[in-house]
Formats: C-alpha cells, structure tokens, sequence
C-alpha cells in the first residue's frame, strides 16, 4: 500500500449490515419508521448495501415461501445428472486405475 493512502473496507456486507430482507422491506417501505431511520442512516455509509438496494428492485416474491428452493426445470436436471453420472463414473475408473 502506498504511504498515506488509507485503506477502503471490503467490499462485501458485514454484520453490520441489515439484511437483504430489511433492505426489501425498507424499499417496499413496509418498516416502522424508527427502523427504516435506523437504514437510512446506514445506507449513508455503506457502499454494498447502497449497491444491493437497486438490486433488489428486480425481486418479486411474496414474503411467504421465500426459504423454498425454486424447482430445477427439468431439462437442466436431466442435463446436470447426466454431467455429474459421467464426472462419478470416470472418477471410479481413475481409482480402479490408480490401485492395479
């Protein structure tokens, strides 16, 4: 680092950080007032989250069953078994191999 330079924080979220749900709620402006003070005050100083708000914008869940893992269409499973059945099989044959 260079002399006199100061050093930027990670660009990634910390645990001071409201969650991406909080983050959903303050921008559907759907927290108490106290709390969506408490975001705005943090969104003063947090380039992530500042980053991650817009973002969200592009989410259109219901709260209900947001801790559901979407379906896998089922071309793409087909398509990942198949890799994954090819990858386990030649990972055998290099066993075998290795211990003759």
């Amino acid at each position: 680092m260079m002399k006199g330079l100061k050093e930027s924080p990670p660009f990634q979220k910390s645990t001071a950080c409201p969650s991406s749900r909080t983050l959903l709620s303050f921008r559907t402006e759907r927290l108490s007032a106290s709390i969506s003070n408490l975001v705005s005050y943090h969104l003063s100083g947090c380039e992530f989250c500042n980053c991650e708000l817009p973002l969200l914008a592009h989410y259109h869940s219901s709260f209900r069953g947001d801790n559901q893992t979407p379906e896998i269409p089922a071309d793409l499973k087909i398509l990942a078994e198949s890799i994954l059945q090819s990858k386990k099989q030649n990972w055998f044959r290099s066993l075998r191999s290795e211990n003759r």
